[in-house]
């Protein structure tokens, strides 16, 4: 994710998650921003919703199917604080219930670092693209 022309990078934007979200969740996104630095010329502030929602039920009451659904509500901003794009990114995942609990658990993690990954890269390049026109002009 690098931005060609204006000389726009990641490395451009400081990252506040402004909620508690999962420990999955926030490494992925720390991990397709990189380390935010004090001295970044944009910030972007983001509030993360991550909700499991059951597809499947089957006739005693169980879920054979979750759905993830990540929603990401972003705003960013200038050094100056002056707010220059407020969006929403979304990421989806499935995954269907194992009968073992340890592998239930290690397939909803990676499914929710997919759907995290999916809403972050979303937002990634509604950013790009609202910064690219801001440096444009």
């Amino acid at each position: 994710y690098k931005m060609g022309g204006n000389g726009f990078e990641l490395d451009n934007l400081s990252v506040d998650i402004m909620n508690d979200v999962s420990y999955d969740a926030s490494q992925e996104i720390k991990k397709l921003f990189g380390v935010s630095r004090d001295d970044s010329e944009y910030k972007v502030m983001i509030t993360v919703d991550e909700e499991f929602v059951p597809v499947i039920i089957n006739t005693n009451g169980t879920v054979s199917k979750y759905q993830i659904n990540i929603t990401m509500s972003f705003e960013v901003v200038d050094s100056n604080d002056m707010s220059l794009l407020s969006d929403i990114s979304v990421g989806l995942a499935q995954y269907d219930v194992q009968t073992s609990e340890i592998e239930n658990e290690e397939l909803r993690k990676q499914m929710l670092r997919s759907a995290t990954y999916d809403a972050a890269s979303l937002m990634v390049t509604k950013i790009q693209s609202k910064l690219s026109f801001v440096n444009d002009n």
